[in-house]
């Protein structure tokens, strides 16, 4: 597993950043409700959690350099919806001062926690809100916590690799995302660590729809092992793995634990070989972003599809075809399916197409390394894509942190609009959004931020 250990260079900001003490906490709290309440994930899961096999958590980071505060706060949760972003940011920046703007929330997309999005009627009952206004006490109560903790801190990073334990699930190959960002937040002057905030990209469905368990799943299990043993929060942030999900090959709740350990072992290992440096910029850009809404058939045409996928299906196993053939044309039926499901709530809630158009772009800058948070599940060829050009245009590395200030569901290639499948039988938006936002993006980032020198 090899890994590249990249180079601080400080960045002067205005006159006074030279001199900017940089000050960071952590914290984290319980996001288990303490009422009976539904689970995110499944659409065809509708019962309310039983139990807890896993603790589900907040964890959040708040970094401060005198003239610039962000945040970054990550819960055990399938999604999080627009109103519960701003409630949280609201409520943050009444006690500290931290600019709504400046704070990034995001969800690890355990597919076994409490629903705390407005679902479309496609992944779950609709909001709770009794959940909502408890997770947005949890969530800003996380970052109240660490905004309070802050003290002198140094910041480093790097990129760690994990290679064979994803697919792609949507092309059935390995075009996927390996690497393991690590970004390093410690104590000045010492080698405590106040937080790993750590990425990667693989969806945590090992727990299937019959589970009634909370859990934090792989993500979660990771987090917990890294603090176990370099101390701090850590917190992790999910990848674009709308088309990339986790290689399993055991009992689930024995893979939830094996995996996260995996996923831990690269951390601590990547995180141990990092030098935090000097670095101290700290910035912030979010925008609202207008996207195309997803062409649906009616809800006839939609039923004549599934039609038509059983006939093909049926033709084809009566005629002896590959088994390949017959695999892609199973898979079709389901799609097909799911695609009359979501053309018939359109037209019952037509408001559900509306909210997935609008979407935004959040750009953030720590240290050495820029984070850009989208809302959806996007596939995984635009952040590698992302990740390419902000190296190539201000030499820093960059993550793609999903499943962030809200959620828009699947954001597909226009191959996979081609292609077929699952994701785009449930998408929302059309092929074109991803290249809207990954653009949008891109233009934020060299706008805000200066190139380091080479």
């Amino acid at each position: 597993m090899g890994r590249t250990i990249l180079a601080l260079v400080l960045v002067v900001v205005g006159v006074n950043a030279a001199q900017a003490e940089l000050k960071a906490g952590a914290a984290k709290r319980s996001i288990v409700p303490p009422f009976p309440t539904h689970m995110g994930g499944y659409y065809d899961r509708k019962d309310n959690f039983t139990g807890v096999s896993r603790p589900v958590l907040v964890r959040a980071l708040v970094c401060d350099n005198g003239e610039t505060g962000v945040a970054i706060a990550v819960a055990d949760l399938i999604a999080v919806s627009r109103q519960l972003v701003d409630g949280a940011r609201a409520k943050v920046a009444e006690v500290t001062g931290l600019k709504p703007e400046g704070i990034l929330i995001a969800a690890t997309h355990s597919h076994s926690a409490p629903s705390g999005f407005h679902g479309s009627g496609l992944l779950g009952p609709a909001e709770d809100t009794r959940l909502t206004e408890f997770l947005i006490g949890e969530i800003a109560g996380a970052i109240i916590d660490a905004h309070g903790a802050m003290r002198p801190a140094a910041l480093g990073f790097s990129y760690g690799r994990l290679d064979g334990v994803t697919v792609n699930r949507q092309q059935n190959n390995d075009v996927v995302d390996p690497d393991v960002g690590v970004l390093k937040v410690q104590e000045k002057g010492t080698r405590n660590t106040i937080a790993t905030l750590a990425n990667f990209t693989g969806h945590p469905v090992i727990l299937g729809g019959d589970n009634l368990l909370l859990s934090c799943e792989y993500p979660g299990v990771a987090c917990e092992t890294v603090e176990n043993v370099v101390g701090g929060v850590a917190i992790f942030t999910q990848g674009a793995c709308g088309d990339v999900t986790m290689k399993r090959s055991g009992p689930p709740f024995e893979e939830v634990t094996r995996i996260g350990r995996v996923v831990a072992g690269e951390i601590i290992s990547t995180s141990e070989q990092i030098t935090p440096g000097e670095e101290t910029d700290l910035r912030s850009h979010w925008e609202s972003i207008d996207v195309a809404p997803r062409s649906l058939p009616t809800p006839a045409e939609a039923d004549a599809g599934v039609v038509a996928a059983e006939a093909a299906h049926k033709a084809a196993v009566d005629a002896g075809k590959p088994e390949y053939i017959v695999k892609d044309l199973s898979r079709e039926i389901s799609a097909s399916k799911t695609t009359a499901t979501v053309a018939k709530a359109a037209v019952e809630r037509p408001d559900m197409l509306k909210a997935a158009t609008q979407a935004s772009v959040h750009v953030l800058q720590i240290g050495p390394l820029v984070a850009v948070g989208v809302p959806g599940e996007i596939f995984v060829e635009y952040a590698l894509e992302m990740k390419r050009r902000v190296a190539q245009d201000v030499k820093r590395p960059m993550i793609l942190v999903g499943y962030a200030n809200d959620y828009i569901g699947y954001i597909i290639t226009p191959r996979a609009d081609a292609t077929g499948g699952y994701e785009k039988a449930i998408s929302r938006v059309a092929p074109t959004a991803g290249r809207t936002l990954t653009e949008a993006a891109m233009a934020a980032v060299r706008a805000m931020i200066p190139a380091a020198n080479n």
